[in-house]
């Protein structure tokens, strides 16, 4: 058992021997909850940046951004299908 004490900020140290087998480093973010008449600590994973791969297709005239699962209308597609355009036209 590692026991700690929570100082007058509710702050404590993790003992190592719980760190590593979790992963866990400095700056890791922790998910904290009260279940069951414990408290239970689970490291939250990063995300990151996602890359989306789109296509320019033109429909009826007009250059549509399309991204697989996502729809993008109005103005904000409008407003990228025509900064895409400017950026060919001026190459």
């Amino acid at each position: 058992m590692s026991a700690t004490i929570v100082r007058e900020k509710r702050q404590t140290t993790l003992p190592l021997d719980v760190c590593e087998p979790a992963g866990i480093e400095p700056g890791d973010q922790i998910d904290w909850r009260f279940e069951s008449g414990e408290i239970r600590g689970r490291k939250l994973i990063p995300l990151g940046p996602r890359r989306v791969q789109a296509k320019l297709t033109r429909r009826g005239g007009r250059l549509t951004f399309e991204v697989p699962g996502v729809t993008i209308g109005g103005d904000f597609g409008d407003a990228i299908a025509s900064a895409i355009t400017d950026e060919r036209e001026s190459r």
